[in-house]
């Protein structure tokens, strides 16, 4: 099978997929802090469950702690953040009283997030490689190392791969992809993108 007609064959099945619900393969958080407009971390102060059947999300109430990226109001302010209801429309359950660092997208002033495309930790999950690529500036951080954002995960996007772009996650099966989310953060090294550790 040529690799056109396998890419063609994985895009289709990947569809189906879709359809049949929510299907999203895992991305590095510097890939999605550098796609996304909106990041920062917060702690749930309140959910609202929908009250119509046409509305679909569930409404969580934050106390802003930092803004990372796209929030540009003060520390203490109310976030409002709609997550779908429904796993299989790719939404997920946050706790009250739990402080989270999360991605989301602004659609008409409103922010949504969703499984796909984002990420949601617990503050206290976050290992301190991760710390310092999230909520530092400097060279070490994702923000400024959005030149290689395009990491990829050639498990499930196959193709033509630019190192100029971003770096490539191992393509073995039993490949431990969590160590490089937890740990790695993807730099410009003098004309290419590189692991900055690669101890994975």
């Amino acid at each position: 099978m040529s690799s056109k007609v396998a890419s063609v064959f994985l895009g289709l099945l990947w569809f189906t997929c879709i359809a049949n619900g929510c299907r999203c393969f895992p991305k590095h958080p510097q890939r999605i802090l550098c796609t996304q407009n909106v990041a920062f971390v917060g702690k749930v102060t309140n959910e609202v469950l929908p009250t119509s059947a046409n509305d679909i999300y569930i409404k969580y109430h934050f106390t802003l702690l930092k803004s990372i990226k796209g929030i540009f109001k003060p520390v203490g302010s109310t976030i409002i953040v709609r997550v779908p209801l429904q796993g299989s429309l790719c939404g997920y359950k946050l706790t009250v009283g739990e402080s989270y660092v999360l991605t989301g997208s602004r659609n008409r002033r409103r922010i949504i997030s969703t499984t796909c495309g984002n990420f949601h930790y617990k503050t206290g999950d976050l290992t301190f490689e991760m710390i310092l690529y999230l909520f530092t500036n400097g060279q070490y951080s994702y923000k400024m190392n959005c030149n290689c954002k395009e990491i990829i995960n050639p498990r499930y996007e196959p193709g033509i791969f630019d190192e100029n772009e971003g770096c490539k996650l191992p393509e073995g099966l039993n490949a431990d992809s969590d160590c490089y989310y937890k740990t790695e953060l993807c730099k410009k090294q003098g004309a290419v993108c590189k692991w900055k550790n690669d101890n994975c």
